[in-house]
Protein backbone atom coordinates (compact mmCIF):
# COMPACT_ATOMS: atom_id res chain seq x y z
CA UNK A 1 0.00 0.00 0.00
CA UNK A 2 1.18 3.05 -0.98
CA UNK A 3 0.62 6.72 0.63
CA UNK A 4 -0.61 9.22 -1.59
CA UNK A 5 -1.29 13.52 -1.26
CA UNK A 6 -3.52 16.08 -3.33
CA UNK A 7 -3.55 19.58 -3.13
CA UNK A 8 -7.12 20.99 -3.22
CA UNK A 9 -7.65 24.87 -3.94
CA UNK A 10 -10.16 26.74 -3.39
CA UNK A 11 -11.03 30.87 -4.29
CA UNK A 12 -13.57 32.75 -2.48
CA UNK A 13 -14.87 36.10 -3.49
CA UNK A 14 -15.19 37.77 -0.10
CA UNK A 15 -12.24 39.37 2.16
CA UNK A 16 -9.40 41.02 1.19
CA UNK A 17 -7.21 39.29 -1.35
CA UNK A 18 -4.64 37.44 0.36
CA UNK A 19 -7.59 35.70 2.64
CA UNK A 20 -9.46 34.85 -0.88
CA UNK A 21 -7.71 31.78 -1.59
CA UNK A 22 -7.04 28.85 0.56
CA UNK A 23 -5.82 24.86 -0.11
CA UNK A 24 -6.32 21.47 1.46
CA UNK A 25 -4.26 18.57 1.64
CA UNK A 26 -5.80 15.31 1.63
CA UNK A 27 -4.13 12.10 2.20
CA UNK A 28 -4.76 8.47 0.40
CA UNK A 29 -3.98 4.83 1.15
CA UNK A 30 -3.91 2.93 -2.24
CA UNK A 31 -3.66 -0.39 -2.17
CA UNK A 32 -1.69 -2.55 -5.20
CA UNK A 33 0.06 1.15 -6.20
CA UNK A 34 3.34 2.24 -6.55
CA UNK A 35 4.08 4.43 -9.22
CA UNK A 36 4.13 8.00 -9.75
CA UNK A 37 0.95 8.96 -10.18
CA UNK A 38 1.44 13.41 -10.76
CA UNK A 39 -0.02 13.41 -13.85
CA UNK A 40 -2.95 13.14 -11.95
CA UNK A 41 -2.23 15.82 -8.89
CA UNK A 42 -1.10 12.99 -6.27
CA UNK A 43 1.96 13.28 -4.59
CA UNK A 44 3.81 10.11 -3.34
CA UNK A 45 4.81 10.42 0.41
CA UNK A 46 7.48 8.39 1.27
CA UNK A 47 7.75 9.19 5.11
CA UNK A 48 5.95 11.85 7.13
CA UNK A 49 8.20 15.25 6.25
CA UNK A 50 6.87 14.43 2.57
CA UNK A 51 3.18 14.36 3.78
CA UNK A 52 2.36 18.36 3.69
CA UNK A 53 0.69 18.19 7.24
CA UNK A 54 -1.76 15.20 6.70
CA UNK A 55 -1.64 13.19 9.69
CA UNK A 56 -4.73 10.63 8.34
CA UNK A 57 -5.04 8.85 5.18
CA UNK A 58 -8.36 7.65 3.88
CA UNK A 59 -8.06 3.77 1.89
CA UNK A 60 -9.32 4.38 -1.51
CA UNK A 61 -9.27 2.34 -5.35
CA UNK A 62 -7.90 4.60 -7.99
CA UNK A 63 -11.44 4.26 -9.54
CA UNK A 64 -12.84 5.89 -6.58
CA UNK A 65 -10.64 8.85 -7.60
CA UNK A 66 -11.49 8.60 -11.17
CA UNK A 67 -7.99 6.73 -12.41
CA UNK A 68 -8.34 4.30 -14.52
CA UNK A 69 -5.30 1.80 -15.28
Amino acid sequence: MARYVKKFTRVGSIGPTEERGFAVWVGYDIDGVDEDLSEHGLIRVDDDNDAHGVTTFTPVDLEKLGIKR
